[in-house]
Formats: C-alpha cells, sequence, structure tokens
C-alpha cells in the first residue's frame, strides 16, 4: 500500500488510478458520483436550520456580511440578526471554542481562577461570564409554571453584602468615600461579620434571607429570595404567585405563611408535621423540596458565603441541576450551551456589576 508524507498532486493520483484494474476504478468512480456534494448540501440547509431570535420564525434568508461574518434577515418581521444574536456569546470578542471551554469548567464547578486560566481570560471577565450564564438561566426558572402536586418550604441563607462597596471600581468609577458600607445600610444590626463567619444574631432574624422554594412532578422548580426573617405571606406571594398553576395541590410544612398563602390564591392545601411525617414516602410527603434544599447547601458551601444581590443566580444554578440530575457534567454543558443559545437578550457588564444589595423588595 502506497503512503506519502504530504498530499500527493494530481499527476501523482491520476497515475495512481491509471494502474488499477478497470473493475476497481469503476467502483471508486461510481462512488465518487454517488456520494452528496457536503458544501453544496451544508448551504442548502444552513439557512433552512436558523431560527429568527427576535420572533421565533424559521423564513430566514442570508444578508450579506459584517467583518466576514454572515448576516441574516427574518423574512416574516424583517429584522436583522446574526450568528450569535440572542445567545450567551452575543457581542462577545472570544470565538466560540472559547466559550465552550468556559462551559466545560462551569459544568465541573471549578473556581474563577482555575477557569480564567484554563480559558486565557482575566479573572473579572471569567467572573462576568459566569453570572451572564445564571442570569440566563435565572430567566429561564423564572418562566417555569408548576402543575400538578407541588411541594413547597423555605430555606434562610445568612445575608451578604460583599462586593457592593467596589462594584463601582469594577466598571472603572471612583468609590464615593461618603457612602456608608452596605451592611451598615442594609442589616439591622448594622454589624460586619467576617466572610463565612456566623450571624451575629442567634438563630432566625433579619440578618437571614428567606428563600421560597417549590418543585413539581416533573423536577421543574422555583426559588427566589423574597426578604429578611422569618417567612411572611407577602415573600411568598412574591416568590411563587405567579409560577403556579390554578390546579396545583400544595404540600408544605405547617406554617402559618402557608395557610395564609393558600387560602389567599384557593389553593389546596396539605400540610405535614416536620419529622416523620413528612418523610413517609407516601403520596404527599417534603422528601423532594428537602433534597433540593440539601443541594443548595452544598453548592453554596465552597464560596463561604454569596453575595445576596447574587443568591436568585445561584438559585437558579442549584434549580439547574437538580432538573438535569443523573448527568454527567460533559451532558449537562450540552445542556447548558442549548440553553444559552436561545436565552434572547444578555446581561451587560455594566447591569451584573450594577446589581442593588438586596435584589427583593425591602419591608419597612
Amino acid at each position: 500500500m502506497l503512503t506519502y508524507k504530504k498530499i500527493p498532486s494530481v499527476a501523482e493520483i491520476t497515475e495512481i488510478l491509471r494502474r488499477l484494474p478497470k473493475e476497481t476504478l469503476d467502483s471508486i468512480l461510481s462512488q465518487v458520483k454517488n456520494e452528496p456534494d457536503k458544501n453544496r448540501e451544508s448551504e442548502s440547509t444552513e439557512t433552512h436550520n436558523l431560527v429568527c431570535p427576535h420572533c421565533g420564525s424559521i423564513h430566514v434568508r442570508k444578508n450579506g456580511t459584517v467583518r466576514r461574518k454572515q448576516r441574516y434577515q427574518c423574512r416574516d418581521c424583517n429584522r436583522s440578526f446574526g450568528d450569535t444574536t440572542g445567545s450567551v456569546r452575543y457581542k462577545s470578542k472570544h470565538d466560540r471554542k472559547t466559550w465552550e471551554t468556559y462551559l466545560g469548567s462551569f459544568a465541573m464547578k471549578l473556581t474563577l481562577r482555575e477557569s480564567a486560566q484554563k480559558c486565557g481570560i482575566v479573572l473579572s471577565t471569567a467572573f462576568f461570564w459566569r453570572h451572564k450564564i445564571l442570569d440566563a438561566l435565572c430567566n429561564d426558572l423564572n418562566s417555569h409554571i408548576l402543575d400538578g402536586v407541588v411541594q413547597a418550604d423555605e430555606t434562610y441563607i445568612q445575608d451578604n453584602y460583599k462586593g457592593n462597596c467596589t462594584a463601582a471600581k469594577n466598571l472603572g468609577k471612583p468609590i464615593d468615600a461618603t457612602r456608608k458600607p452596605a451592611h451598615e445600610q442594609h442589616r439591622v444590626s448594622g454589624h460586619r461579620h467576617g466572610r463565612g463567619h456566623a450571624t451575629h444574631t442567634r438563630g432566625l432574624s433579619r440578618q437571614k434571607v428567606c428563600v421560597p422554594c417549590a418543585i413539581d412532578a416533573e423536577g421543574r422548580t422555583i426559588a427566589k429570595a423574597a426578604g429578611k426573617g422569618i417567612v411572611q405571606l407577602n415573600y411568598l406571594d412574591y416568590a411563587l404567585g405567579a409560577n403556579l398553576a390554578k390546579q396545583v395541590v400544595l404540600v408544605t410544612d405547617k406554617t402559618r405563611a402557608s395557610s395564609k398563602f393558600c387560602e389567599s390564591h384557593e389553593f389546596p392545601l396539605i400540610q405535614l408535621k416536620a419529622g416523620p411525617e413528612a418523610r413517609n414516602g407516601q403520596t404527599y410527603n417534603l422528601q423532594k423540596i428537602n433534597n433540593l434544599h440539601g443541594r443548595l447547601k452544598g453548592l453554596l458551601a465552597p464560596f463561604k458565603g454569596v453575595a445576596t444581590k447574587y443568591l436568585d443566580n445561584y438559585l437558579a444554578w442549584n434549580g439547574f441541576e437538580a432538573k438535569h440530575t443523573g448527568l454527567n457534567r460533559l451532558d449537562l454543558k450540552e445542556k447548558l450551551f442549548v440553553v444559552l443559545n436561545g436565552i434572547g437578550k444578555c446581561s451587560t457588564y455594566g447591569e451584573v456589576f450594577k446589581k442593588p444589595p438586596v435584589p427583593f423588595p425591602e419591608v419597612v
């Protein structure tokens, strides 16, 4: 068998074919004739696989190039878009390969410094990309409508205001020397506790952020930071009210806020005692929601306290992994890539760093 260290010339290929038997040559020629033109096929199907990110139409045509990048135009809404419009890569200077590497690092839960080193980007870009991805997952999570038997319960996360004083510095702006620290403005006690340490007040207090969570039989979840201190009716309205179908049966523990919430929305309510009754494994229990809370605490533990203004993003991260439980990290990366290719509007650098210290309406 002939081997070549470089690609043979046309004359050399012709000489090789001339030495072949007639039957072998006829077989090769017939295979070449029947082989489809992959370039022509890809050109014909390129626009058929595209969907307009503005209106969702599939009637798309090519519309020239800008800086050697193909543009398209929707025949229905007449709006123009590119390959990255509506995806997490929109207006990013980095190529697809870098983003795929970062998504792999994100799925593997690597630290920001490890992800930045692996992708060849700076630390602030790695932080921005993480929350750009989490903002997209959060928007997708908030669109879930839970139906059927829904387990609901609340958990409590220590408030944290790190990063608020340096937010202006990250945006290239001078820090206001007269501005009070966030813990003095938004924490009742005004106490500044160390990162990852216990709160100043023991037990449930207004230094704890109340996070109502819910999960249905299909694994769809909803979770949102709603307020400070023990759960209240307005916290449940803010976090869960818009994401529950009219036919739900709510399973909760025995709290007064849950009974008031179901009474105001006319939901059937089943309340279970904490302990063996909530873990009986029968038709109505709280095992799924307790597992969701356990996953959340495990996700947050390595961070030693996440900023309260980004808490909703980490809740969305936890909900995404809970919905796709059992997948290996490679498959989880592919799921992420599919979701992030059709997210619509992406968060900008300024929107990420300008988030308010408290992401929920404060009750005075």
